[in-house]
């Protein structure tokens, strides 16, 4: 393998296969590791009991469009295809390297009461290094393109956010790592509030929680809590020098990701890769913010 600079680890990746043949992206994690990758963490999805028409409520209208995921698909559970492609590796002989596979699950289908045990049961898989939620009301979904999830489960509005609740003291209670979508600007004094609750909690808020301002103010106040850069490529680009100064602020905090989709093309993490990059961050600053900090993230070790 070529060597690089700085390695990379890549937090935010989604399987979202649904049984999309998964063939390629062997293929493609060579890639990544080609490109000095060591390691990546998928979110694979499981129904939880979920209709079909409900299963796909789930993905947010920009994932649909690129993924082609109906109601129609024979498999309706991520968390499935998750398995047999795990299995699939450890039948695989020789070939490229591959970066070291992490998996947080993602319970955003859950409803506070399904025992979720079986889905944490992934043997011979080690097991997920942490979980994935998303917050989606109603007021999300001009942005989102997606229904409120509580209608997934059938929960009022505080039902929900109960549940949500949930999460944060799961993660706490198994010691495992939450990344947590929710976007400031709406949802700001919830995500607080849950904080609060559980100030240990080790968070990674992406997408800057869709505010640079509000997710400053939660680091300051919060030593737990990290973003990541996934989705933000194009947005880095067109405010090189807003988000450096911002990194550079926070070097301990910000991880790297991509929200790249395992069933559509694991190699759009290298534009995220390459903008980040284009920032020209110090040296310490940037083997942070590409490996570091994530280590830290999924360890427990304090920044």
């Amino acid at each position: 393998m070529a060597e690089f600079a700085n390695p990379v680890i890549d937090i935010h990746l989604h399987w979202c296969a649904f049984g999309c043949r998964y063939e390629g992206v062997v293929e493609e994690l060579a890639v990544l590791a080609g490109a000095g990758y060591e390691a990546v963490v998928f979110y694979p999805l499981p129904g939880l009991g979920a209709s079909p028409e409900k299963v796909r409520d789930l993905i947010p209208g920009p994932y649909l469009d690129l993924t082609g995921i109906d109601s129609r698909r024979t498999a309706l559970d991520d968390l499935g295809t998750w398995r047999e492609f795990y299995r699939h590796l450890g039948e695989r002989n020789g070939g490229a390297p591959l970066p070291a596979l992490h998996s947080f699950l993602d319970i955003r289908a859950w409803d506070g009461r399904t025992d979720l045990e079986p889905s944490l049961d992934m043997d011979p898989h080690p097991g997920h290094s942490g979980f994935k939620d998303i917050l989606i009301l109603e007021e999300d979904g001009e942005k989102m393109r997606m229904p409120p999830l509580r209608l997934v489960p059938g929960l009022s509005r505080e039902e929900y956010l109960q549940r949500h609740r949930m999460s944060f003291g799961l993660a706490e209670e198994l010691d495992r790592p939450l990344v947590y979508h929710a976007d400031l600007t709406l949802h700001e004094d919830f995500v607080v509030d849950c904080l609060e609750c559980h100030p240990d909690v080790r968070v990674d808020i992406p997408h800057f929680g869709f505010s640079r301002r509000r997710i400053a103010e939660l680091m300051d106040r919060f030593p737990g809590v990290h973003t990541d850069v996934s989705s933000m490529a194009s947005f880095i680009r067109k405010d090189t020098e807003g988000y450096r100064e911002f990194i550079v602020d926070h070097p301990q905090r910000v991880l790297f990701g991509s929200d790249a989709i395992a069933s559509y093309d694991l190699r759009g993490s290298l534009d995220h890769l390459e903008a980040v990059r284009e920032l020209s961050l110090p040296e310490e600053t940037e083997v942070a913010v590409l490996a570091g900090n994530a280590r830290r993230f999924l360890a427990g070790e304090p920044a």
